[in-house]
């Protein structure tokens, strides 16, 4: 049996004028959302499903509701999907699901031009069998904390972490920035939306935190780890990130949705090195083909940004889906956590909007290709 109980809290801040943070909880199972009386417990196969968004676009947003609109579709596009313990399954699901809500949103805009531009992060996160699976847009981020180490099993879609993965700037260097993050990617902002999908492989006892960004700047991961390792259940650490992130300033919305997952049909913790690891997910392909330790979304994103080279377009319409270049392909017997790059940098959020960088590398290319005699 699999067994997880899941609380949420969100806090407006100390100095938003309004929360444009909103998160579901729901029982795939029941295909009932959790009403925020105690905690959600789920023991069937489908599990609960955590999305957590964070809408932006200003004054207009507080009408617009977009990331209210984005949780909402996301959730009823699931709930009314089928039942699979298979995670490549389940993240096809998902996937589908998102860009749905990001279909959703976007013709909302459409159909009233003060809306339009308007976009809100999103993660979602469900349980596929031994597996957790989870569903990016923008920077919200999901976290995995196994025996007392905090692991981030999302990779932020904004600038900054382009330029790091591209070896133009250090861990170091980001975390020493300050301000607001420049994001590649947004729901709700084009006709279509290309998710990063990633999956984890669990063990009884881990801790699952899915939270907006101003959880985790205004904290940083060592207090989130602390929070995290309490002895209470998940509604009070969720209601004491909140708490602490408001008291360490609360300088944008807040929202933290802890989950504990537990059962013997999650594999045992054997040792503490066995800490949580993530492989990305690439729908276009099938198997051990489909699971890579790199992300074609990123990459395109940060092309896009005039980071790095382009992989080139995606090779199957917009309704199909996006490729990746598979590497470190599962040998037979193996678990997803063997070909998982390390995923347990402990990353401490802070961010910043690099605009600048960006119009920098570009002119730093144009110079190059003059002086060749471009």
């Amino acid at each position: 049996m699999r067994r997880a109980l899941v609380h949420g809290s969100s806090d407006i801040g100390r100095v938003r004028d309004r929360n444009e943070d909103s998160f579901i909880v729901g029982d795939l199972d029941a295909g009932e959302t959790w009403d925020g009386a105690g905690e959600l417990i789920s023991e069937g196969p489908r599990g609960p499903l955590v999305i957590v968004c964070d809408g932006m676009g200003g004054a207009a947003h507080a009408v617009a509701h977009d990331h209210q609109r984005a949780a909402r579709t996301t959730w009823r596009e699931m709930s009314d999907a089928q039942v699979t313990d298979d995670p490549q399954v389940f993240a096809r699901l998902l996937r589908r699901a998102v860009r749905a809500a990001n279909q959703r949103v976007h013709d909302e805009g459409l159909r009233e031009p003060t809306l339009r531009g308007m976009g809100t992060t999103m993660s979602a996160a469900g349980l596929a069998g031994r597996y957790l699976v989870v569903a990016q847009v923008g920077d919200s981020r999901v976290y995995v904390q196994r025996a007392g180490v905090l692991t981030q099993v999302t990779r932020d879609q904004t600038l900054t972490q382009a330029l790091v993965g591209a070896g133009r700037m250090t861990e170091a260097e980001a975390d020493a920035l300050v301000g607001g993050a420049t994001i590649l990617q947004a729901l709700g902002v084009a006709d279509d939306v290309e998710p990063s999908l990633s999956l984890v492989d669990l063990r009884q006892g881990d801790r699952v935190l899915v939270c907006s960004d101003g959880l985790y700047n205004q904290l940083g991961p060592t207090t989130i780890q602390a929070v995290l390792d309490g002895r209470k259940g998940p509604g009070a650490l969720a209601l004491a990130l909140c708490d602490a992130a408001r008291a360490a300033g609360g300088a944008d919305n807040i929202t933290a949705v802890v989950m504990f997952v537990e059962g013997d049909a999650l594999p045992p913790l054997t040792s503490t090195d066995d800490l949580p690891r993530f492989v990305e997910f690439d729908p276009r392909e099938e198997g051990e083909r489909a699971l890579t330790s790199t992300s074609y979304v990123a990459r395109r994103l940060a092309a896009r940004a005039g980071i790095g080279a382009d992989p080139g377009p995606p090779v199957v319409p917009a309704t199909g889906q996006h490729a990746i270049i598979p590497r470190g392909r599962l040998a037979p017997g193996a678990t997803l956590a063997d070909v998982a790059g390390p995923a347990s940098r402990r990353l401490s959020g802070t961010r910043t909007k690099l605009l600048w960088l960006v119009l920098a590398t570009a002119a730093a290319s144009a110079l190059g290709w003059w002086l060749a005699g471009g």
